[in-house]
């Protein structure tokens, strides 16, 4: 009977500056990775990790088709009965071919009544790389790129981006569904997050689609403070697109 004691990652809170609105990306609660949450705590300095794992839970890296790993290397984020999930930055960004900069890997594993090596046992789950990503709710995510026919002014208080949604939209570009979810206006940066809402109606053609105009507008001119997209994780700066 596998009746061990669970043990999951707790979210931590912490202390964080304040800006216009929101809070700083480092008090983000939840990011995701093909799905899967990953608190903000785990991405820490202290967080446990895989060397760290119950005698029964480590039997998991042993499970069927699960890719050797060093231990050390992995932050916990589940350790249950039934499940191990485990996460890591990767060593070198990989940027795939939709646009995306996959930073971390995400290896789940879990109990199975009938494992591809007959009977019961650990078989792995999940495994892939990924864009860490600010979890947003409802919202989908999108690519958020400074615009180069208007770039950055320091004596503006206005930020034209263009703005790419990542899911399927039928080839069409977001106007009307862009949300700006999240600004934070420091001293040195200022950090955004933005969101697109579902096109309407039902399943869509994932052809590319194209970037969308968006400007947000700042409480006071740009001045020197960097422009990051505190969406990803480790949050990025942002850098203008040529237009298709």
């Amino acid at each position: 009977m596998r009746g061990w004691v669970v043990a999951l990652v707790a979210l931590v809170g912490g202390c964080a500056q304040t800006g216009a609105a929101g809070s700083a990306s480092g008090d983000a609660g939840e990011y995701l990775c093909q799905g899967t949450r990953v608190p903000a705590a785990v991405l820490t300095d202290g967080a446990t990790t895989a060397d760290q794992l119950g005698d029964e839970a480590a039997a998991a890296l042993d499970g069927a088709s699960v890719p050797g790993i060093e231990p050390e290397r992995w932050r916990v984020l589940t350790e249950i009965s039934t499940q191990v999930y485990l996460i890591r930055e990767l060593p070198e960004p990989r940027d795939a071919d939709d646009g995306e900069r996959r930073t971390h890997e995400l290896l789940g594993i879990e109990w199975t009544d009938q494992t591809e090596e007959g009977g019961e046992g650990w078989q792995l789950w999940r495994h892939g790389d990924c864009a860490l990503r600010y979890d947003l709710g409802g919202l989908g995510d999108a690519i958020v790129a400074l615009d180069p026919d208007n770039p950055p002014d320091p004596v503006s208080s206005e930020v034209h981006l263009l703005v790419t949604e990542i899911a399927c939209a039928g080839g069409e570009p977001a106007d009307g569904r862009l949300t700006l979810e999240r600004l934070v206006e420091l001293e040195d940066r200022v950090e955004l997050v933005i969101g697109v809402e579902a096109p309407p109606g039902d399943a869509q053609t994932c052809q590319s689609n194209p970037p969308t105009p968006f400007t947000i507008e700042l409480d006071e001119p740009l001045g020197d403070r960097t422009l990051m997209d505190g969406a990803v994780y480790p949050e990025r700066e942002l850098a203008a697109v040529a237009k298709v």
